[in-house]
């Protein structure tokens, strides 16, 4: 089995020193792929560049832009046949579109610094949405894709709306939920929702990738079970 995994933020570069970016840190990410690589399977891990992510076995590629990591997604997804992509990396809404100092737009991106008390408007772009893409990018059209929503909604309901929303696009076979109120040191918990509903919850991030890996490995007596290491 041939998986791809995403992890951590992008960020936007304002100036050579200044980015746009969110708070993941890629951890979530790298344990599932190190679970899947510890299970047998071939893993591609796609990380944000500035993520502190460990672990041997495991193929890598990084990003730092939405730019970069469509364009890696786009790149590996065309040049080999993969069958699963567990899309977890936290993806910008919004690029750098213009920059103005002052009141003049200047050139932005990764060069220069803008000096400290000028006046400072940044005009944003809205990005497309990476997960409808990834498998009509894919060489397998069946490769399974499994999204990820994060909410921050105490509304149970309002909650279940958002994942049945991303569900309803047709473009992912499963998706993992979590609410950020309720992550908490070793605390994580999540609902893998399929079209059906939710089917598995789980409160670790260990326990996560284990029921992932679970769901999308072939059936067959060939594959172990990783084991469920802290």
């Amino acid at each position: 089995m041939r998986v791809i995994v995403t992890a951590g933020g992008t960020e936007e570069p304002i100036d050579g020193v200044r980015r746009l970016g969110n708070i993941s840190s890629g951890a979530t990410g790298a344990v599932i792929a190190r679970t899947f690589a510890e299970g047998g399977a071939e893993v591609l891990l796609v990380h944000a560049e500035r993520s502190a992510i460990q672990g041997p076995g495991l193929e890598r590629d990084t990003f730092i832009t939405f730019a970069d990591l469509e364009t890696a997604l786009r790149r590996h997804l065309r040049t080999r046949s993969w069958d699963a992509v567990i899309h977890l990396a936290a993806v910008a809404d919004y690029s750098v579109a213009s920059v103005k100092v002052d009141g003049e737009e200047i050139e932005h991106g990764e060069t220069g610094k803008i000096d400290s008390g000028r006046e400072v408007m940044i005009r944003l772009a809205p990005n497309s949405k990476i997960i409808d893409s990834l498998r009509s990018w894919s060489l397998n059209k069946a490769v399974q894709v499994v999204g990820f929503k994060l909410t921050n909604i105490n509304d149970p309901t309002d909650r279940a709306l958002r994942v049945r929303a991303l569900l309803d696009r047709g473009t992912t076979d499963l998706v993992v939920h979590n609410d950020l109120s309720e992550i908490n040191g070793n605390r994580h918990p999540a609902e893998i929702w399929s079209s059906a509903g939710p089917i598995v919850r789980t409160t670790t991030k260990n326990e996560l990738a284990l029921a992932l890996f679970d769901l999308l490995r072939p059936n067959t007596d060939d594959w172990r079970a990783p084991e469920n290491n802290p």
